[in-house]
């Protein structure tokens, strides 16, 4: 018998971690993807060098990359921890506007990315208050202060305490800053 290669237990793995954090029962998978439950079960115990068509096949049928199959995360990740009152000073610049904040974490992966701020706002620096639009979600808590905020025709009064997720395809930002300033984190995700 031959002796199993390390790619083919990672596959193996990833097959496996992937099928079951769908719900998917081997035979459910085959069914979806055209490939043998068979096939299926001798890749998730790493006994086979599955083709390249047949992670594609596989890959689809949950819903996922290719890459996802082929990275192997059981030894590494990237993990931020970040202390109360800390995170990376960064700037964020648009046209008329600028404002300082602080990057609380950024993760960027086979399924997607995501990142968290705390961003603060003064309405006597604020200048001309961005909109933004893409692929994801966002989520808002407002920490201090008020402000009013647009998501697609819609716009909502926030004060400290209030939250606000939606689809990031809709047109969103500040509209304007009802208060001295607005302090709140962020975290929005966008698909791969």
């Amino acid at each position: 018998m031959a002796e199993k290669s390390g790619i083919d237990i990672a596959v193996g793995r990833a097959l496996n971690r992937l099928r079951q954090e769908r719900g998917l029962t081997v035979t459910a998978l085959s069914n979806t993807s055209s490939v043998s439950a068979a096939m299926i079960s001798r890749i998730e115990n790493g006994q086979v060098s599955p083709s390249l068509s047949t992670l594609g096949a596989l890959a689809e049928a949950m819903s996922v990359p290719v890459m996802a199959l082929l990275t192997q995360n059981d030894h590494t990740a990237d993990v931020h921890h970040v202390r109360a009152g800390q995170g990376l000073p960064s700037r964020r610049v648009a046209p008329n506007h600028a404002h300082e904040y602080l990057l609380l974490g950024k993760h960027c992966g086979p399924g997607g990315s995501f990142q968290a701020a705390r961003i603060r706002i003064d309405r006597d620096e604020a200048g001309t208050l961005p909109t933004y639009q893409h692929e994801g979600h966002v989520f808002l808590l407002i920490l201090s202060g008020a402000a009013t905020y647009r998501c697609g025709s819609e716009r909502f009064v926030m004060r400290e305490g209030d939250t606000l997720s939606f689809d990031a395809k809709l047109p969103h930002g500040f509209s304007e800053i009802d208060g001295d300033h607005v302090e709140f984190i962020t975290v929005s995700s966008r698909p791969d």
